[in-house]
């Protein structure tokens, strides 16, 4: 997913000056991931995407509110830290286990670019746990 977009970011840039850009796309994917069970803070590049993605898209930017951590996940070698919707995260230590694999669905929202690196910005509002191997 990131790959289109990341070409289509940096054959954008005219100056290589920070930037930032906004996805067209407003569809939510299914992500197959698995749960590491870490989280920490929201980077604040990626709470200031959110925050100006709603202030674009939808006129407002409040939606950064409801996001306040990241939490790690696994998708094939990959390993990703991603903004968790607050009251979605709730659940997650009732019905997720470290290790456990669960479905996210996943917007991209857009990136941040400086320094030749891009900081992507996804939101994670809904997520379906998956069945833990061996478990009845």
């Amino acid at each position: 997913m990131t790959s289109d977009a990341d070409s289509m970011i940096r054959g954008a840039l005219i100056d290589k000056s920070p930037s930032q850009h906004f996805m067209g796309d407003q569809r939510a994917t299914l992500a197959k991931v698995i749960y590491k069970g870490d989280s920490r803070p929201i980077d604040p590049i990626r709470h200031r995407l959110i925050a100006e993605w709603g202030m674009s898209y939808m006129r407002d930017s409040s939606i950064a509110a409801d996001f306040h951590r990241e939490y790690l996940f696994q998708e094939g070698e990959k390993l990703l830290w991603l903004p968790v919707q607050d009251t979605v995260a709730t659940f997650f230590p009732k019905e997720l286990r470290r290790g456990q694999p669960v479905s996210l669905y996943v917007m991209l929202i857009g990136g941040y670019y400086a320094d030749g690196v891009i900081t992507w910005a996804f939101i994670v509002n809904e997520f379906k746990a998956e069945p833990v191997a061996g478990s009845s």
